[in-house]
């Protein structure tokens, strides 16, 4: 049995990074597999939305088992269930059973990131879970990253004089790491529900029968909901951008197209990592002086700086100006990820914490990257391209409004929070007494 933090960190830190290589793996050869496989663009666009809603639909289902269940071993099933289903789509033989490869790899990753936040929460206190958080999180650009590189790398690297290993082979080695981390996820320590978030002389695990009722509990958390208002507006503005990003930038900014790709690289993977560790380190430096709301005082300062760096870039066609404006921008919006994550986290009883992340993935896909592209293809076809880019980030506002007035709001429901969950360990506890015959 794996009992340290550290270890803990690190083995889901790469199985984050296995999770997001292997989602976008299939971009990078998207060409190759369409052309194997006759598929056309609506085709395509199906294997993406098959993933999403796997995802969005699994996670409420998963969650509600990782708030009763020993979570490492969700993690391990999950892990096996996304690399098995990326071998398959190496085993494809039309559009169907590549469909319910991307459906499957969707439910596995949805459920691995409905539980993981949870397990570090636990496993680290109050005063490092921004930092621990932000280490797991980076795991985001670099593994997407990694997924367009090997993606874009391994089909050419020759077998034998006669043999690539093409796409097919492709899928089957991004898949095996994922059989071995999930071995390694077997073995993790689950550390006691909330052993950093009731009071220490109570010393005692909290009940998994309150799940329910603390699950729907966080319907009635301001905060929380606030949370789920923010991560929809930046997954409704910022999805559609980055999709169509290298054509604005070829179209708006009249770059050549693989130089604009390597410098948009560039600008998205190292500020990803830089704010994604920043966010953690800031909230986490803002707690301990005792000032509530911390971390979303550093989500709603990075959204709106990176509003105003987006829309410089926008507007600008001074590669000097705009390509500097947008890393900016990306170290801006990514140190939200730990900060609003980590808020989700403090904000929920440890024993509903993989609903309340379920319930924030389930919201910001159904009314956020689900209907904005489609919004977003009708101001490109009404306005322009440059017009939509600078229509759509309006969405921001929305979200650092919500994080500004879940300052005010999230002392109290902490408080709320740690009394309910108080109130039943003390219940449980409470020694049984029997009826007299």
């Amino acid at each position: 049995m794996i009992r340290s933090s550290a270890a803990l960190l690190l083995t889901l830190f790469f199985i984050n990074f296995l999770n997001y290589a292997d989602r976008y793996v299939l971009s990078a050869v998207l060409e190759q597999v369409s052309g194997d496989l006759a598929l056309d663009p609506r085709r395509e666009g199906w294997l993406a939305t098959a993933f999403t809603l796997g995802y969005m639909f699994s996670s409420p289902v998963v969650a509600n088992f990782g708030d009763r269940w020993t979570r490492p071993r969700i993690v391990a099933l999950c892990c096996l269930v996304w690399s098995l289903a990326t071998a398959a789509s190496g085993l494809a033989t039309g559009f169907w059973s590549l469909l319910v490869a991307r459906v499957l790899i969707g439910v596995g990753e949805a459920g691995f990131l409905t539980v993981g936040p949870p397990l570090i929460a636990d496993a680290f206190s109050k005063a490092a879970r921004g930092r621990a958080l932000s280490v797991f999180y980076t795991g985001v650009p670099i593994g997407s990253a990694c997924g367009f590189v090997l993606g874009g790398l391994l089909p050419a690297v020759r077998l034998s004089e006669s043999l690539a290993l093409g796409w097919r082979g492709t899928f089957f080695a991004v898949a095996i790491p994922g059989v071995v981390a999930a071995a390694l996820a077997w073995f993790l320590h689950d550390p006691p529900r909330g052993a950093h978030d009731v009071p220490g002389e109570l010393h005692a695990e909290i009940p998994r029968k309150g799940t329910i009722r603390e699950q729907l509990a966080l319907f009635r958390n301001r905060t929380f909901l606030l949370v789920t208002v923010a991560f929809t507006g930046v997954a409704f503005a910022t999805v559609p951008l980055l999709h169509w990003l290298p054509q604005f930038f070829g179209d708006v900014k009249h770059l050549d197209p693989r130089k604009a790709n390597v410098l948009i690289g560039m600008t998205l993977i190292l500020p990803g990592i830089l704010g994604t560790l920043l966010g953690g380190w800031a909230g986490d430096r803002i707690s301990k002086r005792g000032i509530p709301g911390g971390y979303l005082i550093v989500a709603a300062l990075g959204l709106g700086g990176g509003l105003v760096c987006l829309w410089t870039a926008i507007l600008s066609h001074d590669a000097a100006l705009y390509f500097p404006a947008l890393f900016l921008g990306v170290l801006c919006f990514m140190s939200c990820t730990p900060t609003l994550n980590t808020t989700i986290a403090n904000i929920s009883a440890p024993n509903a914490r993989a609903m309340a992340y379920a319930t924030v993935i389930f919201c910001m896909h159904m009314f956020g990257d689900t209907l904005s592209p489609l919004l977003f293809g009708k101001l490109i076809h009404d306005h322009g391209l440059e017009r939509a880019y600078l229509f759509m980030p309006i969405a921001l506002l929305v979200s650092t409004a919500a994080c500004v007035i879940g300052v005010l709001t999230i002392r109290r429901d902490v408080a709320k929070t740690e009394q309910r969950v108080t109130t039943l360990i003390r219940a449980s506890q409470a020694p049984k007494v029997r009826p007299r015959p």
